[in-house]
Order: C-alpha cells, then structure tokens, then sequence
C-alpha cells in the first residue's frame, strides 16, 4: 500500500468510528501507540471528528479589552479568558454570543480574595482557582462560594495543577523536589482537604532525575480528566492512572509505547535536541472519544513546526500535536497544514488550522485567532461568506474570535 492509500484508508477508518479495536496489554489496558507512528504525519479535516465550527467574535469596548490571551475556557455557554498581561489572575467572562459579560478580579488579601492565580478550572457553573496555599470558588458573577486549605504535610512544596472531580473532590499536581523528596505524584482530597488517594511518585522518574546532567529535577506530573475522571501522566512515565469512583483505588488506564524512543535513567543524559528520544508535553486535553497530546519529538520530527512568536523571529520547532482515536486505538501524529498554523485543518468554513486550548464537559472544543489574524486569513484565502462576513466587520484592534467546534458523538 503506498503512502497516499495509506492515508485515505486511515482517515475512512476515523470516519467510520472504528475499523479496528484498541490494542491491549495481557492485563486489558489500552496502548497508546507512539512509537509505531513515528515519521508518519497527516493532515486531517476537523469535520472527520466535529458537527461544526462557529466564530464569534469578541465584542470590544473600554471594559472588554483583553490584549493576548494566555488560555481560554468554555463552560456553560460562557467563554473565560486568562491574558498574557493579567498573570496575577484577572479573568474576561464573555457570553456565547461573544458579548462581554462581567470581570473576575479578586485580587487581594482577604479570605475570599487571592493573590494570584496557578490554575484555573471550570466545574458546572462555577470558576474554581488554584491559588496560593487554597483553592477558591467564585460563581460566574464574581461571588464566592468556597475556600479549600491546602496545607498538606503530603505536598510540602504546594501544587502546581488540579482537577476538580466532583461536587466534593479534588485532584491536585503536587510541586515536586529531589530536596523535599515528595512521594506523591498526585493527590485526591475532598472538600474538608483530607487526602482520599495517593499516587505514589513513580521510582524510575526519580532515577531518571538523578541522572540528568543539569538540572536534577523531579517532574510534575500532567492531568486531564473527562467526565469526572481524572487522569495522571509523570514526567517520562509510561503508564497513565487514574482513580474509581470511590476515589479508594488506583487504575492503570492507558500504558504510552514509546518503544526505543522513550527516555529513561540510562539515556537522559543524551535528551538533547538532536536525540531521537520522546517526551510529552502540556496540556494534555480529553473528550469522550479521543485524547490530544503535544509531543517533544526532537531529531524524530520529520516535518519540525514553524511557528511566529509574539516576539521576535520565526522557529522551527520540533513538536507534533497528535491525537488518539479511544474508540479504535488509532493514534496519528497531525502535520502543520500550513505554515504557523496547528491542527486540524478547518474544512468548513475555510479557517485557520484547529487546535483546542480546552475541551468542556458538553463536548465542545475552544480556541481563538487574533483579530489581525482573522482578517489576514479572510484576504489570503477560499473562506465562506460566513467568515468573510465577520473579518469584514473586524478591525485589528478587535478583541480576538473566539473558535467553537462542537464534537461528534
């Protein structure tokens, strides 16, 4: 089969949900394929995995002004924005009609305020930080509802990531040291801040930190949760946990095939940018179907990502996103369409490239494009009269447009 065939049979595969089942351990966990995917890269239309895709643009005036966004999130027919210049933790509420809604700015030293901002996640209708030494709920108005300590003797060094699971749970990332030998790679807590689950830190990452040239660090570790469930990745480890439902057990979910690629005690020494060695890298994204990486391939990047930073010259970086099919165990490494673009490539409207910044509980995918960028893309290239339409009504000192794709069952 030659490589064109390949790829049309691989995406008739995806198209049709499953051609085949997910490979397996002896022991019933599902692979996740890296290593065998190596030097094959695709290109992918976002209709093979969504219903459709909306723009909306933010409105814009001497409130709503936002700059560069940092992240953006979804959740309950509202768009939260976190900004380059806002790093302390001041947050953009804009309804899905992209018009603005209100300003999250609790900043201060009172108990229902925060001092800045590590983490931001979204649970029904409520914005939940992690901040300095506690987590702190506030409605979508701005109101508080909640304060969780987190003074933990398990977690000397604080968080750095969280989940929050359900009404009453909490997954947390844990700040981890060779200096403070933390054990734990991530930590379940209710909401009285009693540990439920521990996840014992994984022995070979701590050799692989001992044996790094520079800088002999531990790794936090990566979580991403879907419909409740929260997920735990550290540093170079091949197995994904997770918890069940009492949160009294720990499961192996997924196990990563990094094959000959992946870095261990032996080889991290040799994991510069010129070694054929793998890690993963942030976020990590999932929804009912599929899961989202972004990969450090190295001197294994057949088609290195070039990118334009908000600062200074081109890059070409050696990344891949990559996604992988839950339902059929596929998993496919995603070449850039174009140049500085990422993703999927939007056939339905004639768009950039899609690449999600974050995934809601109802199965929607977020992301923005600037406004300059909007329009630039309008002028450059086959868009629908749709999106014609809305550059026509941008300027460049627009907030940006918001992307919206809403998956397929």
């Amino acid at each position: 089969m030659n490589n064109n065939l390949k790829k049309a049979f691989i995406i008739l595969c995806l198209s049709l949900n499953a051609c085949t089942s997910p490979e397996k351990t002896n022991n019933g966990i599902s692979i996740i394929n890296i290593a065998d995917n190596i030097g094959e890269g695709y290109l992918l239309n976002i209709s093979e995995i969504a219903e459709n895709v909306e723009y909306i643009p933010l409105e814009t005036n001497d409130s709503s002004i936002i700059g560069n966004i940092r992240n953006i999130y979804f959740s309950n027919g509202f768009f939260i924005l976190k900004t380059y210049s806002n790093s302390s933790g001041i947050f953009k509420l804009f309804d899905k009609k992209g018009q603005f809604y209100n300003t999250l700015n609790r900043q201060g030293r009172g108990p229902q305020d925060y001092a800045s901002v590590y983490c931001l996640d979204l649970y029904k209708n409520s914005i939940v930080l992690l901040t300095v030494n506690k987590i702190i709920e506030y409605s979508f108005d701005g109101k508080f509802t909640r304060s969780i300590p987190l003074e933990l003797e398990e977690a000397p060094s604080g968080f750095s990531r969280f989940k929050k699971l359900d009404d009453s749970h909490y997954l947390l990332i844990p700040r981890v040291s060779l200096k403070y030998q933390c054990k734990y790679t991530a930590i379940i807590i209710d909401s009285a801040s009693k540990p439920k689950l521990l996840f014992k830190y994984p022995d070979s990452e701590i050799e692989i930190a001992k044996n790094r040239v520079k800088t002999k660090s531990l790794s936090d570790a990566s979580t991403f949760s879907n419909e409740g469930v929260g997920k735990v990745i550290t540093g170079n480890n091949e197995f994904i946990m997770s918890h069940d439902k009492e949160f009294k057990n720990i499961d192996t979910v997924y196990k990563i095939n990094y094959g000959k690629y992946q870095i261990t005690k032996f080889n991290v020494g040799k994991s510069t940018k010129n070694s054929d060695l793998i890690n993963l890298s942030n976020p990590i994204l999932e929804s009912n179907n599929f899961i989202f990486f972004n990969l450090v391939l190295r001197a294994l990047a057949h088609k290195p990502m070039k990118i334009r930073p908000l600062l200074g010259r081109d890059n070409l970086l050696p990344f891949s996103c990559a996604v992988y099919d839950k339902r059929d165990g596929s998993f496919r490494l995603i070449d850039q369409s174009e140049d500085y673009q990422k993703g999927f490539i939007e056939d339905f409207e004639g768009g950039p490239a899609f690449w999600p910044n974050y995934i809601s509980d109802d199965e929607y995918m977020v992301s923005f494009v600037n406004a300059s960028e909007f329009i630039q893309h309008a002028q450059t290239h086959k868009v629908s009269d749709k999106f014609k339409k809305i550059a026509d009504g941008l300027t460049e000192n627009n907030n940006p447009v918001v992307v919206l794709v809403k998956l397929k069952k």
